[in-house]
């Protein structure tokens, strides 16, 4: 979970470099660490601003307030450590005293990320991939849900589906989520993707708005079993049993290939003149 992390970067490398508000931004990630015992008025002082351009900046990163804000850091700060140790290496980071062996630990990294993938293409079938292109396909629209990363890496597969006429939406921050998945229909289909199951497990309240849409619902991660999988039409389970953050490299081959499927079943022949 790195939502505020996300945020904080995403909106300092598409704003202009001398905007107020991106440099708040800048000195908020680089004292993310004080933010929690932090009032408004403590964080205004320390980007020498004012709490109204810090209540503005809070809303421009998708947050209803301050405090909506400093509860998503401190949330963050809280899962931080956990996940790095997930987020490179299969279970945890190397020891500092075996930097010496630098080269055998990443020797291990990489076989580790191959073996994800290895499993990922043995357990996936082609059918399966078939299938979800098909139902985007037949689908009037397609919502893409998950964290900040997954979503990052569903965007390539949006451009393809919009390029070719497809309405399809790939929000982030999560109330947006919510609203657009309360706004599907049976027509429509959902794609959750979580490489360690993150999304579905921290949270519950956007699955459970999931689960009751009446779209065609489709999961993609490590995760065979989760809060309302139930409620899911479709679990494509890829990657190990470890459930690490190496499952990253499964979960962008998976989309790759999505898009390179859907472009040869349907792209060229429905190709629109411009």
């Amino acid at each position: 979970m790195r939502g505020a992390f996300y945020n904080l970067v995403n909106f300092i490398n598409t704003t202009s470099i001398n905007d107020v508000y991106a440099n708040a931004a800048r000195k908020i990630l680089q004292n993310i660490y004080v933010i929690p015992g932090s009032t408004i008025t403590d964080v205004a002082e320390l980007c020498f601003v004012s709490t109204a351009t810090i209540s503005r900046l809070c809303r421009k990163l998708n947050y209803e307030s301050f405090a909506d804000f400093k509860m998503d850091i401190t949330m963050n700060l809280n899962y931080f450590n956990r996940d790095t140790l997930r987020l490179q290496f299969d279970h945890q980071l190397p020891q500092r005293q075996y930097l010496h062996k630098g080269k055998e630990v990443f020797k291990a990294h990489f076989d580790n990320i191959l073996d994800n993938l290895k499993e990922t293409y043995e357990s996936v079938s082609y059918e399966d991939l078939e299938f979800i292109v098909d139902k985007i396909h037949d689908a009037n629209k397609v919502c893409f849900a998950g964290n900040f990363f997954t979503q990052s890496v569903s965007m390539q597969l949006q451009i393809e589906l919009s390029y070719l006429g497809k309405e399809c939406s790939g929000m982030y921050p999560l109330e947006q989520q919510i609203l657009t998945v309360e706004g599907l229909d049976e027509n429509d289909v959902i794609i959750v993707s979580s490489i360690a199951g993150g999304f579905m497990t921290d949270h519950p309240d956007v699955m459970r708005v999931i689960s009751k849409s009446p779209a065609y619902k489709i999961v993609i991660s490590q995760l065979d079993e989760f809060v309302y999988s139930d409620s899911i039409d479709m679990i494509l389970k890829v990657g190990t049993d470890h459930h690490s953050l190496i499952g990253k490299f499964s979960i962008t081959y998976i989309f790759e290939v999505l898009e390179a499927l859907y472009h040869l079943k349907y792209g060229v022949k429905e190709k629109r003149e411009l």
